[in-house]
């Protein structure tokens, strides 16, 4: 049972933000207070958004599987050379951007491994090819890893990459490649990928939660991307 669970809620209906400690302590619920938390969620969710829906229609575009990652759980990721390995050329990725086009989507989502040839130069390439066939969709790609590798490969300010992007048409960031954000589960799970120390607040929005023993740490650098984003 969480402690306090009923004044807990009134005192965030009035304003207040939730501490570490009672944020993990509200994860941690079971049974009736489950129910109840979701009620309380609920009302603020009406309060806030009565019952408006919104939605965007989405197509994801797969990029290329060859990735310098490998992780061990990853079922996606190809060395250049595996069966099953490819990389789309500008004429495959126009040819999926038409075809989401063609189904009337808001949101093209450019989904890829990171991609041991690719520079920056290939990410805004990327972006100008689907540009070019669709220049109105909003465009959501990249990973934090993606921005990472982009940046090291080139020489270039990570800041700098993300303000080229933007430039060239990037829409929002992916959460993908934070599986959870705490550097000594990454090194276990996904031990090539860039750290969270070396992820800014841009890369935190929507990154997906797992939570475990180490939940605690993962809400407490969520927060802080909450605040800076």
């Amino acid at each position: 049972m969480v402690e306090n669970l009923h004044s807990l809620v009134r005192d965030v209906r009035t304003g207040h933000r939730l501490t570490e400690k009672e944020a993990f302590g509200l994860m941690t619920a079971t049974g009736r207070d489950v129910l109840a938390i979701a009620a309380a969620a609920d009302e603020i969710r009406e309060e806030k958004c009565r019952d408006d829906v919104t939605y965007v229609r989405n197509q994801n575009l797969h990029v290329t599987n060859i990735c310098k990652n490998l992780c061990g759980f990853c079922g996606f990721g190809r060395r250049a050379g595996d069966e099953g390995a490819y990389c789309n050329d500008k004429a495959a990725i126009q040819q999926k951007a038409r075809l989401a086009a063609g189904r009337g989507v808001t949101e093209i989502c450019l989904l890829s491994a990171v991609h041991t040839d690719f520079t920056l130069q290939s990410y805004l390439d990327l972006l100008e090819w689907v540009r070019e066939v669709v220049p109105h969709v909003h465009l959501h790609a990249f990973s934090p890893d993606e921005i990472s590798y982009a940046a090291e490969r080139s020489a270039v300010p990570t800041r700098d990459v993300l303000e080229q992007l933007k430039g060239a048409g990037l829409g929002s960031l992916q959460g993908t490649a934070a599986e959870i954000l705490v550097d000594t589960v990454r090194a276990v799970i996904c031990p090539k990928k860039v750290g969270y120390g070396r992820m800014g607040p841009d890369h935190l929005r929507g990154a997906p939660p797992r939570y475990s023993q180490h939940g605690d740490n993962h809400v407490r650098i969520v927060r802080i991307g909450s605040r800076s984003g």
